[in-house]
């Protein structure tokens, strides 16, 4: 074997296994998945029946600074939300009149109903200096959908998914109702 050939397969040699590391590290040091794939497959894992679901939109993933996962405009919509939910029960119900506890469209929906307003009060700042420099701390996602209880009642509701920094795992969800 003739001396250059040695040190030309030791080259070619050191400059593909550089190329591995560089890819593996490259590769594996990204977000394993989008954040938006991740909310879908967290959606689906969350609701009873995922064969039912039908989504219809994702939002795109937005930062997310300390531990305020809502911003002012977000929880405007939210209670804006819950107020029309509201109506649509006290409509159905005759303003608790006529409660019908066997009805799974009504009781379903109180329920979606009384969990996000518990959420969106969650959510409300203790104190003012609570607000000051918060650091970046992840991504939420929002995903709109339609689905069926497991009572086979269709409804329409939106799930926010909040994921670590990487988008690697969800960190805290909710579901929201809509109509």
């Amino acid at each position: 074997m003739k001396p250059g050939m040695k040190l030309t397969i030791f080259l070619c040699g050191g400059i593909f296994v550089w190329c591995l590391i560089g890819y593996f590290i490259f590769h594996c040091g990204t977000r394993s998945g989008k954040p938006e794939e991740i909310a879908k497959i967290a959606l689906l894992a969350s609701v009873d029946k995922p064969e039912s679901v039908k989504i219809l939109g994702i939002s795109k993933p937005d930062s997310i600074f300390g531990r305020d996962y809502v911003n002012d405009d977000e929880k405007m919509a939210i209670a804006v939300a819950m107020m029309r939910i509201n109506e649509k029960v006290m409509e159905k119900t005759g303003g608790f009149e006529f409660m019908d506890f066997e009805n799974p469209e009504i009781t379903d929906l109180m329920e979606r109903q009384m969990s996000a307003t518990s959420l969106l009060r969650s959510f409300m700042p203790l104190s003012p200096e609570s607000q000051a420099n918060k650091t970046f701390n992840g991504w939420k996602v929002k995903i709109e959908y339609e689905a069926e209880s497991l009572s086979g009642s269709p409804y329409h509701s939106e799930y926010w998914f909040i994921l670590d920094k990487n988008a690697r795992c969800v960190v805290k969800s909710f579901e929201i109702p809509l109509i």
